[in-house]
């Protein structure tokens, strides 16, 4: 059975310049004591040795009273909790549970709260904007930025999502004089918020739930009896065609021919994300190593390292923007990641345009686009396809674990691949050769 008295420390540390020293309830349980500050605070002297205050004193009779409450608030929670629980506990463990029940609304769990404070924590940027959008559409589904999170059931999570597909979205015209667009929202954006939610309502469950002694806070499992709408992912793929199309379009602004080239280059690499093009600082040896920041978070402790081959059409590329070091002139001109993301990605929204390629080209597209042609054209397997994007395979865990990487396997699909585009293009030259002969 634990056991609690207040005491003081008053070695230097403790003391503050006033002379004070803050009273601690120390918890002794299963040989050993935990420490838990109070609000209040007295001179050495004048507390006794039995945990009370001495009744010389000004404010003995008000504090013995405070801490006399405090103390049994704390054996109340241990009762609560009982015996056949807290003998099993460490005295640390104890004490998180004990904090836990004694602060003020203790049965109440503010889901909002809770969330916000899981994104200022959450390292990767894209992780936590995802969750500050989800919680933000949930907080104005329901009217209020205080929930309970014994309010989130079933039934709210079909409302909710009731409530996202009925939303209109409204599409800005960027034509002057042209009337705004309005659309529903789609089923891939409701997935992407219910998804948000689940996440935040399961760290709430891992926070506030032991299941080691039985404490159980948040009960509920109200994402099991929902379905939420399934995200079928876009094609982003271009044909060979548009490929060499954007290859060899020559533009007015030198942003647009940069955004052109910037696509090219994330193509050669095999469909590079973008956030690790603009992190890469140097080659080795005519290759270019990396670790893919998609799976680099805390959590994820397999990290997957990429080398790909710098073949002719890349290093022409790579000469060109590279002035004393490494992709140089990015770096120069661009701040951060995501203003060059955005500078990139609008320019090529004005190359689908003035290509007339009909879609809103991304620097997505490059990816989606260099996986299509390796599999159905350059005939490369998918697992293949799969390890050149830098996917973690979890099938094949174990086996990854006798076999070493041979990133041969990247160099003959990408070199298939851009073979294809070097065959296209010689194609299209010889029959242009053709057309200016029989003229």
């Amino acid at each position: 059975m634990a056991t609690f008295k207040a005491i003081i420390f008053t070695g230097g540390k403790h003391i503050k310049q006033d002379g004070t020293t803050n009273i601690k309830i120390r918890i002794y349980h299963n040989g050993s004591p935990q420490y838990v500050p109070t609000q209040y605070y007295v001179k050495p002297d004048e507390m006794g040795d039995d945990g009370t205050i001495v009744s010389s004193s000004e404010s003995s009779d008000i504090l013995n009273y405070e801490l006399g409450q405090l103390i049994q608030r704390f054996r109340g929670i241990c009762i609560k909790l009982g015996t056949s629980r807290t003998a099993k506990m460490s005295c640390k463990e104890l004490k998180e549970e004990i904090e836990k029940y004694a602060t003020p609304d203790s049965e109440y769990i503010d889901f909002v709260a809770f969330s916000k404070a899981i994104i200022s924590k959450t390292v990767k940027r894209k992780t936590a904007e995802w969750y500050e959008s989800s919680l933000n559409a949930l907080i104005n589904f329901l009217g209020t930025e205080r929930i309970d999170v014994k309010d989130i059931k079933n039934r709210t999570l079909e409302e909710f999502m009731v409530y996202l597909m009925g939303r209109k979205i409204i599409i800005k015209s960027k034509i002057k004089g042209s009337p705004d667009q309005t659309r529903l929202m789609e089923p891939g954006t409701i997935n992407n918020y219910l998804r948000g939610i689940r996440s935040l309502y399961n760290k709430a469950k891992k926070e506030y739930n032991n299941e080691d002694y039985d404490i159980i806070k948040i009960p509920n499992n109200p994402f099991s009896k929902i379905t939420i709408p399934e995200y079928v992912r876009k094609r982003k793929n271009l044909s060979i065609d548009d490929i060499l199309k954007i290859r060899d379009a020559k533009f007015d602004r030198e942003r647009t021919n940069m955004a052109r080239d910037v696509f090219m280059m994330l193509f050669y690499m095999m469909g590079i994300n973008m956030n690790d093009f603009f992190s890469i600082v140097q080659e080795s040896y005519g290759r270019i190593v990396y670790e893919r920041s998609k799976v680099t978070t805390i959590e994820n402790k397999r990290r997957l390292t990429l080398s790909i081959k710098i073949e002719p059409e890349l290093r022409n590329l790579i000469d060109k923007y590279s002035n004393g070091t490494f992709l140089s002139y990015f770096r120069m001109r661009y701040s951060d990641y995501n203003n060059f993301l955005k500078a990139v990605n609008k320019e090529l929204k004005e190359i689908s345009k003035e290509l007339n390629l009909g879609v809103p080209l991304s620097t997505n597209w490059a990816r989606h686009s260099w996986a299509s042609i390796a599999r159905n054209r350059a005939c490369v397997a998918k697992a293949d396809v799969d390890f050149c994007l830098g996917h973690v395979n979890n099938d094949y865990k174990m086996a990854d674990i006798y076999i070493d990487i041979d990133y041969g396997v990247c160099d003959r699909a990408n070199r298939a691949v851009l073979d294809l585009l070097k065959k296209a293009s010689e194609k299209k030259e010889a029959k242009k050769e053709a057309i200016y002969l029989h003229l």
